[in-house]
């Protein structure tokens, strides 16, 4: 379907409008830009409408019967192809200014470059170069102006309008007894907006006035062919006559105006886009000035009907796009309703419409609505919603429609008919305005007329449609009143915040930065930005941030999961003392973008401070253990001190007769207490040379066997004379090698079958068994049938002086230090320990071991202990000279008490280092007793000088001292610590003395203690 047919005052470029159907409009478009286009579509398909509409037709017709249309017959086709032809245009002038001023404005702008270069010139500056100055400066004004022409065509809204009717009212309003009234009450129709249409004949009339006119006359000229001329002349001024060619063009106002012209130039573009003109005629009898305002006339629309559906055709599509424009662009709030108000009474005659807003739920406020009388708007302001509060009022309370057809009948009016009919307003229908969401109530939308009126169907679907524009621009608003707010909340908080705050690209580069981490960095916000922000921390915790923000960009860990906060140092370089910072991390998202939100907070002097209480807490904590450790060791020495001393005591007592029995008894009682104390300060020494990291562990393949069996014979005086029977299973069956130390581990079995021992009952059984593990590990296990232990218990087995109340005896027992120092080893030698228990049954004590290499070469014995060792024939006694140098009495006198078993050996002393030497020098000496601990030297240095001088001389070095032997100290030098088992002492003085082996020979047969 095509026709190109004539369309009522077309101008000369536009001569043709197009009528085709909706298939062919995207070709025709593509062949004309310019050309006017109808689209005939089915009324029945809303869908051919909008591809229509999409495919560039300017007007979208609806036919009843599509195939069937007959152009000479179509209704309302002339209609919609003279408004199809305003629109093109309309369209085809905007687009001619938008040239214009990209051309017209490069050399507008040399303006400010001439006047530059006149005013250097001062008086001696040409008259032609001022004239083209003045000549630029009004070029510049109207491309200025014509740059905003799109924006004020684009809110124009076209209707068919009766002229003669609208000049009518324009002058009733604007006019005054001056004014004259020339118009003929028969309808001149063109398709105009009617409101510019009256703003242009109140301009003229106002432009009249201004002049100095005292009479002016308006009249209606329709006589020519397809023109109507609004005449408004006057006696004032009137215009140069040489300025008359330029009437129209902004700036360039006639004599008296004071509005720089602008106001004739909105009506002649607003002519001009109608297909118009505006002009000042050269001769007006009687005025002296007459402007004319030419329009195009249109025919009489065939019905009312007909001409509203070309209304809403071309109207609705220009102001929905102008109203949803206004919101996109944020415009205010009243602004977007007053179009959507506008829009309305354009569609429907004699309405005057109004919008009004829900505050809290609870009343109705103005919104829009200029139309309506400012004294009854007052009067409805803020009205409660509710039944019975008029149509707002209720349609607000039911969210339903609600019309009154005559306010005064109206039982929904009975407060409000009065104020109503005051102002002539006899109907009201009021719509809710729903939110597209929820459907909450927003406001209403209401439509007055002065006549008795209810809605058909045409206005119902038309109020619904841009009642729909209303909540859309309503919630935009809110939604941006809410992110603006929210962005001003973010922005202070942000801005403010004492915290760091950065915006970072997932690379770590920054985005933004708030003034407290600028200030935390010693940079400026400007020399941050794109700065990468794991540059300003340490080096080495650069890959630790690196690795957290990957696995938060990889939904690691999840939304739902606390953010990821790491403790870090700010580069060096950054301060002169280490600032600490801790660096929290979320991710966020924004036009499609992920973001790292990163908050950074100075934790120098939190760090600082919890260092100091960390520090005030260990030291409250050591002073305390040193208190509790030193009241256990004073209640563990004491206890068999009190034995000691007692039993001594007594046998010193003149008075008190002793039999043999007793005095063996009570020196059977002073050894017993004096090896409690040795083993006691021997566990202690051992605990804090492993705390202190100097208790060597020598590692060797370990026959389990040989040292479960030394480590039974050593405790079997404990179970026998309880009756308990100490079992070990697969001794010689199962025979498994370890990797361990061979003293560190028979002491290991020691402690644990002590334990066992002592807390099983009379008639017991202690078992011992090895076996191998899955994991190829070897598991010693001493198993007991005592009362067990309490799981409550168990924890602090292990803890020094700890110490479980033995059933057998009803007491504690021991020091409480085998157990922690069985654990020390352990730990010590790479295995593991661990216990299981049940009350009333027996505990399970088990250390494990990795196996020993099948390929190393085990070492026959190890480290003998020196009971071992057996003391000489008495054809064999020793005989010889030995130097003891030692500064303590009573311990010199034990010796010598000592050696009285061994009368060949004859024993000097000297008190100290000096003497020792002195000793020395005179020669004849055979074996050296050292002491370290002399007055006037430490006993190493004078072990030094004698190995120096005699490095074959046998030393027995003697210390009571728990420091370790010094790197100086010589090599291949063997310890006793005091007190003194006197039987290894003599055992180790015989060997030396008998056989004299050479050194390296005599620490095999000594019991070696760790250097």
């Amino acid at each position: 379907m095509r026709s190109d047919r004539a369309g009522g005052g077309r101008g000369p470029d536009l001569d043709c409008c197009v009528v085709v159907g909706v298939d062919a409009v995207s070709n025709r478009r593509a062949e004309s830009p310019d050309v006017p286009i109808v689209a005939l579509v089915d009324a029945a398909s809303p869908f051919q409408a909008v591809l229509a509409q999409t495919a560039g037709a300017d007007v979208v017709l609806p036919t009843a019967d599509l195939e069937a249309a007959d152009l000479d017959r179509t209704p309302g086709l002339a209609l919609a192809m003279d408004a199809a032809s305003t629109i093109a245009r309309r369209r085809a002038e905007v687009a001619r200014s938008s040239r214009r001023v990209g051309h017209d404005l490069a050399g507008a702008f040399n303006v400010i470059g001439l006047a530059a270069e006149v005013g250097t010139a001062g008086a001696t500056a040409p008259a032609d170069a001022l004239a083209h100055i003045g000549s630029l400066a009004r070029d510049a004004g109207a491309d200025a102006w014509r740059a905003a022409r799109p924006d004020r065509v684009s809110r124009r809204s076209l209707a068919a309008v009766d002229v003669a009717r609208v000049v009518r009212d324009a002058t009733t309003s604007a006019g005054g007894p001056e004014v004259e009234v020339d118009v003929r009450e028969g309808p001149v129709w063109a398709f105009a907006d009617g409101h510019q249409l009256s703003a242009a004949v109140t301009e003229l009339i106002g432009n009249a006035r201004r002049a100095g006119a005292r009479r002016i006359r308006v009249a209606l000229d329709a006589e020519r062919a397809e023109r109507a001329d609004i005449v408004v002349a006057d006696d004032g001024t009137g215009f140069d006559p040489e300025r008359r060619r330029d009437v129209g063009v902004p700036h360039n106002a006639p004599p008296g105006s004071d509005r720089q012209g602008l106001g004739l130039a909105t009506i002649a573009e607003f002519a001009a886009d109608l297909g118009g003109s505006l002009s000042v005629d050269d001769d007006a009898p009687g005025w002296s000035t007459a402007v004319r305002l030419s329009l195009p006339t249109i025919d009489e629309p065939a019905a009312d009907v007909a001409a509203r559906a070309i209304a809403v055709a071309v109207d609705q599509a220009t102001a929905q796009a102008d109203i949803l424009e206004l919101v996109v662009r944020d415009a205010p709030l009243e602004e977007s309703l007053d179009a959507i108000v506008t829009a309305i009474e354009h569609q429907l005659p004699d309405s005057a419409c109004s919008v009004l807003l829900l505050r809290n739920g609870r009343s109705l406020h103005h919104g829009a609505g200029a139309r309506l009388p400012a004294a009854y708007r007052d009067a409805i302001d803020g009205v409660a919603i509710g039944r019975g509060q008029g149509s707002c009022g209720t349609a607000a309370y039911t969210g339903r429609p609600v019309v009154a057809a005559d306010v005064t009948t109206d039982p929904n009016w009975i407060k409000f008919r009065d104020v109503a009919t005051e102002h002539s307003l006899r109907s009201c229908w009021s719509t809710p305005i729903l939110a597209k969401e929820g459907g909450e109530v927003l406001g209403t939308f209401a439509v007055y007329k002065s006549t008795v009126w209810s809605p058909d169907d045409a206005a119902i679907k038309l109020v619904k449609r841009f009642t729909y524009l209303a909540a859309v621009a309503i919630e935009h608003h809110r939604l941006f009143r809410e992110l603006a707010e929210s962005e001003l909340r973010f922005r202070s908080a942000f801005e403010g915040a004492s915290a760091g705050m950065a915006l970072v690209h997932l690379d770590g580069s920054l985005l933004k930065v708030n003034p407290s981490l600028s200030t935390m960095l010693g940079r400026s916000e400007g020399s941050l930005l794109h700065a990468n922000l794991l540059d300003s921390v340490h080096p080495d915790a650069r890959a630790e941030i690196r690795a957290a923000w990957d696995q938060l960009a990889a939904g690691h860990p999840s939304p739902t999961d606390p953010e990821p906060t790491i403790e870090v140092q700010l580069d060096p370089r950054l301060a002169d003392e280490p600032v600490w910072v801790s660096v929290s991390t979320s991710i966020i998202a924004a036009a499609g973008e992920r973001y790292f939100y990163i908050e950074i907070r100075d934790i120098t002097a939190n760090r600082r401070h919890l260092a100091e209480q960390r520090a005030r807490e260990a030291a409250e904590a050591a002073n305390q253990a040193k208190t509790d450790f030193l009241t256990l060791v004073s209640h563990e020495l004491r206890t068999p001190l009190n034995a000691i001393l007692g039993f001594a005591q007594v046998m010193q007592m003149i008075d008190v007769d002793l039999d043999e029995q007793q005095r063996a008894d009570s020196v059977e009682q002073i050894v017993r207490a004096g090896e409690h104390l040795r083993d006691l300060i021997d566990e202690l020494l051992d605990l804090s040379r492993i705390e202190a990291g100097q208790l060597a562990v020598q590692l060797e393949p370990v026959d389990t066997a040989d040292v479960i069996g030394a480590a039974l014979d050593l405790v079997a005086p404990l179970a026998t004379p309880r009756n308990i029977v100490l079992v070990d299973e697969g001794r010689d069956a199962d025979r498994r090698h370890v990797l361990a130390d061979r003293r560190c581990l028979q002491q290991v079995l020691i402690n644990l079958l002590g334990n066992a021992i002592k807390y099983t009952p009379s008639d017991g059984r202690v078992d011992v068994q090895v076996s191998a593990l899955d994991d190829g590990n070897v598991r010693i296990d001493v198993t007991d049938t005592g009362p067990g232990i309490p799981p409550e218990s168990i924890t602090e087995l292990f803890q020094p002086f700890h110490r479980l109340v033995s059933q057998a005896t009803e007491r504690s027992e021991g020091t409480g230090l085998g157990l922690a120092l069985t654990a020390r080893l352990m730990e010590e030698m790479g295995g593991t320990i661990g216990v299981e228990s049940t009350v009333g049954v027996g505990s399970r004590f088990w250390v494990e071991f990795p196996p020993a290499d099948d390929t190393i070469d085990e070492r026959a014995g190890g480290s003998a202990a020196t009971n071992g060792v057996a003391a000489p024939d008495d054809s064999e006694t020793p005989a010889g000279v030995l130097l003891y140098v030692e500064d303590d009495r009573s311990c010199v006198d034990v010796m010598r008490a000592a050696l009285a078993l061994r009368p060949n050996i004859e024993l000097r002393t000297a008190p100290t280092a000096a003497a020792g030497e002195a000793a020395l020098a005179a020669g004849d000496i055979d074996l050296v007793l050292l002491d370290i601990g002399l007055p006037d030297r430490s006993g190493w240095e004078l072990l030094a000088d004698v190995r120096a001088d005699r490095p074959d001389l046998p030393v027995i070095v003697l210390t009571a001292s728990a420091e370790p032997v010094p790197d100086t100290a010589p090599a291949h030098e063997r310890l006793f610590t005091k007190p003194l088992d006197i039987g290894d002492a003599l055992r180790a003085i015989d060997v030396v003395m008998a056989a004299s082996p050479p050194l390296h020979d005599i620490g095999e047969l000594l019991d070696p203690i760790e250097q």
